[in-house]
């Protein structure tokens, strides 16, 4: 997909500005040398010539691992590891998503039972080291992945110990059951449930994935060089040998989005990723899409002010939220008023700046002082959208205090105990986006979930929601998107983004707007 209608160069001014942040960087994107997209003679033993790839990611993973991390860690492990199917997500006119369950390692999937799904696997599936993928395999890497000691020791999160267990029925099909009835268990298997070897497991356990990760993926991992890059090489024995044109991967490790759109133009990266809408239209190339978030500001309903429903409605009422879909966004945003991309109609507060001073007089908290918290760092554009809600809280009478941590910080600030938290925490989310969304009201708005707002009665219903199926599904999900939103007012959506990756002019890319990307998608032209 080329650049955006949406997109427009930028001034020289901010040109310049983004110019200088990328001179600060330019001694270590000096690390990649080979030009994007590059086809290079063949190494020696080679009958063929190289076509490499040079990734310009975010930041470098602390270990390859088979458990989910930063879309930027998906970005190299999903290439490695492979899951049962693919959701593949596109977004309709309306701004709906649009979910396509893809076949990978399994063929096809029934539910036989409420709680109980099938998987036929597919055949002829090896591992990097040889092993044989079956439904013993599957067993093992489920058994693995749901193991919640193993993963707290590891300091992961083990998502399949929400499944009551795993079944082999035969070599090719295996059972996946559920502790309760539940339409959204193949999302979770989704992200949770990758191949992994079980002899390997066997005899040297888990942990010798996290430098020398081993699935059945297009791509095998070859090297990791610690503060430069991560090499991978394409799967001669993959199951499907159309994948990708790609035979090398390198992952090059940038934190700064320019620096990262500048190896765009200087020929050192094929593929920048997250850059955002501005440095994005700087560059020839650019493709909208493999990674969506929803961006708002979490809202404190434990603490004063903010745990008064006609501050929460200012805060709403303050934020112009078209303007920011089009001038800091460029048009690869939408106003929201509850997790985007899902089948829910619900027209977003609109921009009455006049009711919202109101509103703050009538609370009396006029002049009063409220800390707000970011550093999340997951999309490029988090300091414009901090500056740009300071500004809009204060022209209706509040006083507003940025605190801008660090990311380690940030996710130890958002899952203190309620009362503990920030009355403003900037949050942007992709859950609710990919094929579920009874889990995401869980963790946002359930007694038990990291959000700060949190009313009990809700919990049995976002329950319910997660075993229902087809209009009485989506009937109940309108009502509680609608309920959530007028009455109770927990929380500032904004809009709902789609992420911006640079590309070479020759690189061709075929991402949907899935939650994360696959390298796979990328070809050489």
């Amino acid at each position: 997909m080329s650049r955006t209608e949406a997109a427009h160069q930028l001034s020289r001014r901010r040109f310049l500005l983004a110019s200088g942040s990328m001179l600060a960087g330019a001694t270590v994107a000096a690390c990649a040398p080979l030009p994007a997209g590059s086809t290079v003679p063949a190494d020696p033993g080679r009958s063929a010539p190289v076509a490499e790839l040079v990734i310009a990611n975010e930041a470098e993973p602390p270990d390859l691992l088979p458990f989910v991390s930063g879309f930027g860690g998906w970005l190299i492990d999903r290439g490695i590891y492979e899951t049962l199917a693919e959701n593949r997500i596109t977004i309709s006119s309306d701004g709906i998503a649009q979910n396509n369950w893809v076949p990978r390692l399994a063929v096809r999937w029934e539910r036989p039972e409420p709680t109980r799904w099938r998987f036929f696997l597919r055949r002829g599936v090896t591992f990097h080291n040889g092993e044989v993928w079956n439904a013993q395999a599957a067993k093992a890497s489920f058994d693995a992945l749901a193991d919640r000691n193993q993963a707290a020791r590891l300091k992961k999160t083990a998502i399949l110990a929400r499944f009551a267990g795993a079944e082999v029925v035969d070599d090719e099909t295996i059972d996946i059951l559920t502790r309760q009835p539940d339409t959204e268990a193949l999302s979770y298997l989704r992200i949770g449930l990758v191949a992994l070897p079980p002899r390997l497991l066997a005899e040297k356990g888990i942990e010798s994935l996290a430098e020398n990760p081993v699935g059945t993926g297009p791509f095998r991992f070859v090297r990791w060089l610690r503060g430069q890059e991560i090499r991978l090489e394409r799967n001669p024995t993959h199951w499907n040998p159309n994948a990708t044109n790609l035979t090398v991967v390198r992952h090059l490790f940038r934190p700064e989005a320019a620096v990262r759109a500048q190896m765009i133009r200087a020929g050192e990266a094929g593929f920048a990723y997250n850059i955002g809408s501005e440095l994005g239209a700087s560059l020839k190339q650019v493709v909208v899409g493999g990674g969506f978030q929803s961006s708002g500001i979490r809202l404190n309903n434990q603490i004063p002010p903010t745990n008064d429903v006609r501050v929460r409605r200012a805060l709403n009422l303050a934020i112009d939220r078209q303007a920011i879909a089009q001038s800091i966004f460029r048009g690869a945003a939408t106003p929201i008023a509850f997790f985007g991309f899902q089948p829910v109609r619900l027209e977003p507060f609109p921009y009455r700046p006049d009711e919202a001073r109101r509103l703050i007089e009538e609370a009396g908290v006029r002049g009063q002082t409220l800390e707000f918290v970011y550093g999340e760092t997951r999309i490029p554009e988090e300091d414009q959208l901090a500056e740009v809600y300071k500004n809009a809280f204060e022209a209706i009478g509040l006083r507003i205090v940025l605190r801008k941590v660090e990311p380690r910080q940030y996710n130890e600030i958002g899952t203190r105990p309620f009362l503990e938290q920030p009355p403003l925490y900037l949050e942007t989310t992709s859950q609710g986006n990919y094929g579920e969304i009874a889990g995401g009201l869980m963790d946002k708005y359930g007694s038990q979930g990291t959000g700060t707002f949190a009313r009990s009665e809700y919990d049995a219903e976002f329950a319910r929601l997660a075993a229902l199926e087809g209009p009485e599904r989506l009937a109940l999900l309108q009502r509680l998107a609608e309920q959530l939103h007028r009455e109770e007012v927990p929380r500032v959506w904004v809009v709902a983004v789609r992420q911006v990756h640079g590309l070479a002019e020759n690189v061709r890319s075929n991402l949907p707007a899935n939650a994360y990307i696959l390298v796979e998608d990328l070809r050489l032209a």
